[in-house]
């Protein structure tokens, strides 16, 4: 598998949590989905178990994209945040909750509808070993973020998360096959610290008003992952001229890649890879 290279002639198509127009988000059979539409690699996002796993999850609760809601173990365990249960207890639950909004047709929605069902592992909630090894399988390149477990996991449990997560990356010989992201830049900073060789993304709000340059420096960071309203021709230029990488989130009309790749981003975070990749081939 070839190292990940952060800039080419094209920008680079990373499936938003694996592409979730396609599939529900941050599984297995996104990845698969993203990679079948042809995306160079996928973003994804790392938090904790309270057995200390490393596992796919955006949110901090698991009620919106998992059955938890109505799954006998964590129904009435409130709050159903990952770090107050195990990786086995949540590998139980079925993360096969598909946005009705992207979905062609109404019925074909199927949100919540898996409570009780068999479970299917494309669907359960994947560890990041899993995750990384059916990464890189299918040869795709992964953008690790991080989230800021800073404020509501325990000190004891949170303190390690960048070293575990370099660990498995490492365990799998993937250094050079991700981009580790997260809006803590301490965390950026700590990995950089850690594994110098390491690509490494500061993520900022769409709000963001500072100056992206000086803030990428001081995070140590190799890559800016900037919510894509905040972007301008000028912000644009004066970070690719600094040397940096840009991996706007999330880029799902045709106009906005357009737009954003004339001024000159190095990659697209969408919940549509088909469609950036099909109006890139073109």
């Amino acid at each position: 598998m070839k190292p990940l290279s952060l800039i080419h002639e094209k920008p680079l198509v990373w499936g938003h949590r694996g592409g979730r127009s396609l599939a529900a988000e941050n599984t297995l059979k996104a990845l698969r989905m993203a990679h079948e539409a042809g995306a160079d690699g996928w973003e994804t996002d790392v938090q904790l178990t309270k057995d200390g796993e490393l596992i796919i999850l955006h949110d901090l609760n698991l009620l919106r994209s998992t059955n938890a809601s109505c799954h006998p173990l964590f129904k009435d365990n409130a709050p159903q945040v990952p770090w107050r249960f195990t990786l086995g207890e949540i590998k139980e639950l079925s993360a096969d909750v598909f946005p009705r909004r992207f979905c062609g047709k109404p019925h074909e929605g199927r949100q919540w509808e898996r409570c009780g069902h068999e479970l299917d592992p494309e669907y359960s909630v994947p560890t990041l070993q899993e995750a990384l090894s059916l990464s890189r399988e299918l040869g795709m390149w992964v953008n690790i973020e991080i989230k800021d477990l800073s404020h509501d996991v325990p000190r004891s449990l949170a303190k390690d998360v960048v070293s575990k997560v370099l660990a498995t990356v490492s365990a799998l010989n993937m250094d050079e096959q991700v981009i580790i992201s997260s809006f803590n830049h301490d965390y950026v900073r700590e990995c950089k610290a850690r594994a110098k060789h390491v690509l490494t993304g500061a993520l900022t709000p769409h709000a963001f008003a500072g100056d992206p340059v000086e803030m990428l420096h001081a995070a140590l960071a190799d890559a800016w992952h900037p919510g894509f309203r905040g972007l301008n021709a000028q912000n644009v230029a004066a970070v690719r001229e600094a040397g940096f990488a840009i991996n706007p989130y999330t880029v799902n009309e045709l106009n906005d890649m357009q737009q954003l790749t004339a001024w000159g981003v190095t990659g697209l975070v969408t919940d549509f890879p088909q469609r950036a990749c099909a109006w890139l081939s073109d």
